[in-house]
Parts: C-alpha cells; sequence; structure tokens
C-alpha cells in the first residue's frame, strides 16, 4: 500500500495577516470547487510566526483540513531568548509542525548539526511533530559529497536517541538540495528518488525497517506545478516542499491535485 502524501508550503518571510488570511480563503474555494482531497494526502502550510494565530482561527471557522507549522524554533521552553519561539507557545498558537534544520537556517544563522539535533529532540519532547531538511550545497554537489553530506545529516539527529526515534509514528524528512533552493535549478527525479532511498535506507539502519517504512520523504527545491507531478511519481518520493510557488493558492492546489 501507497505511503500517505505529505505536500507543505514554506512561505519563509512572505505574507502579512491579511495576505494570509485571503490564501486561505481562495484555496478554500479551490478545495470546493474541485476534486475531494483523499485522506492521505496531508497538506501543511509554514507562515511567518505571527500570523499562525489568525490563519489557525480561520482553520477553524472554516474547516479547511491544512495543518498549520512554525518556521523556526528554539530548544528551551522558557527562557530569556529574544526574538526566539517556544514550542509550547507555538502550539498554543495553532501549529502541528515545525522546521527543523531549514538551509537557511543552517547556512545564513550558522545552526550546526549539534543544535538541529538538539532542536529535533525538543520537537518530540515537547509535543510537536519536526520535519527535518537535509541536503547538499552546490560545491558539497561539486566534490561528489552529496550522499556524505546527506548521511552525516540524518544521522546526527537520529543516532543520538534510537529507542525515541523508532517510537515514533513517522518520520518527517524533506530532501531540499540547497543549490536548488530559489535558483531555479531543481535535482532531476531520478537523482531526487536516489537521495530519498538513501534517507530511508539510513532510517532502516537507524530505527529500524518499520520505522523507515512509515516515514515520509519529501522533496524541495524549485517545485512548481509543471514539475511535480515527475517527483511525485517515483515511489520513493512521498511528498514536497515547496517555497515560492506555494505562495499562489491556483499553483499549490494544483501541486495538490498532482499528489493523487
Amino acid at each position: 500500500m501507497r505511503r500517505e502524501r505529505f505536500i507543505a508550503g514554506n512561505w519563509k518571510m512572505n505574507k502579512g495577516a491579511s495576505e494570509s488570511l485571503e490564501f486561505l480563503r481562495k484555496l478554500s474555494v479551490l478545495l470546493e470547487q474541485g476534486e475531494d482531497i483523499p485522506d492521505n494526502v496531508n497538506m501543511a502550510l509554514f507562515p511567518q510566526a505571527v500570523n499562525i494565530i489568525p490563519m489557525a482561527d480561520h482553520i477553524r471557522s472554516s474547516g479547511v483540513n491544512v495543518l498549520l507549522g512554525i518556521q523556526n524554533i528554539h530548544c528551551k521552553p522558557s527562557g530569556a531568548f529574544t526574538g526566539e519561539n517556544s514550542i509550547p507557545c507555538a502550539i498554543e498558537a495553532g501549529a502541528k509542525l515545525a522546521l527543523v534544520g531549514h538551509s537557511e537556517r543552517r547556512h545564513i544563522f550558522r545552526e550546526d548539526d549539534l543544535l538541529v539535533s538538539n532542536k529535533y529532540l525538543a520537537c518530540l519532547e515537547q509535543g510537536i511533530e519536526p520535519l527535518l531538511c537535509v541536503g547538499e550545497t552546490e560545491e558539497e554537489r561539486n566534490r561528489g559529497l552529496t550522499k556524505d553530506v546527506i548521511e552525516r545529516q540524518v544521522s546526527s539527529v537520529f543516532s543520538s536517541d534510537r529507542v525515541i526515534m523508532a517510537e515514533q509514528e513517522r518520520i518527517l524528512i524533506a530532501y531540499e538540495p540547497v543549490w536548488a533552493i530559489g535558483t531555479g535549478m531543481n535535482a532531476t527525479a531520478g537523482d531526487a528518488r536516489e537521495c530519498c532511498a538513501l534517507i530511508r535506507d539510513l532510517l532502516s539502519g537507524l530505527g529500524g525497517p518499520s520505522l523507515a517504512a512509515r516515514s515520509l520523504i519529501s522533496y524541495g527545491g524549485s517545485v512548481k506545478s509543471s514539475n511535480s507531478e515527475d517527483y511525485l511519481e517515483q515511489e520513493e518520493i512521498d511528498g514536497l516542499l515547496i517555497g515560492g510557488a506555494s505562495l499562489d493558492p491556483d499553483e499549490f492546489y494544483r501541486i495538490i491535485c498532482n499528489a493523487f
């Protein structure tokens, strides 16, 4: 049986509250007028943290089946960490998911593997589902280090406490090659499939075959409706983490429709 699908949009530092609510209104209309979305298709959006509360209120009142996630969290549940987002507050706001290890956090804000691992474990301990992002830079790719980088980034998180990992209902991971994010370049469907298969093999070794089988592994990097189906046809790719294309409700809806 095919695993569930996971289609998520990372809005990054885009859209204010009014734009976010208008997006949801337009998406609701598309979902009502279009084909029924199968229950096994998970839809998620990662807006700016300040927009989660109004979006969550709208989702509750409209009944649209979209999960909300927060783009960044701190390991500690509270404290003197100006500008950070605590997991308990994110959950109270309405977030069900949290991005961890996104390339912009790793390379712009200098988050290393240890910090990413600590954030991931904090998500599990404090009750929000993490979506781990992994992927190589263009320089690492050109040096033939893609597999090494993926193995290091995955192992640094999942080798720390294998018992906790094996107990999870599912693991969410997005393979996002850094050189493909926002550049217009994208990995071929075959290359993406190979990297997602590698991630599943790593999960099998670290947490067992059962964990690997029920985990959802996505691809991200210059995804749009015109190429999304190519990725989703690959057996090892369970979903997509979409950047710029997810800002347009029509485009996001078209990608969702390609998932079933």
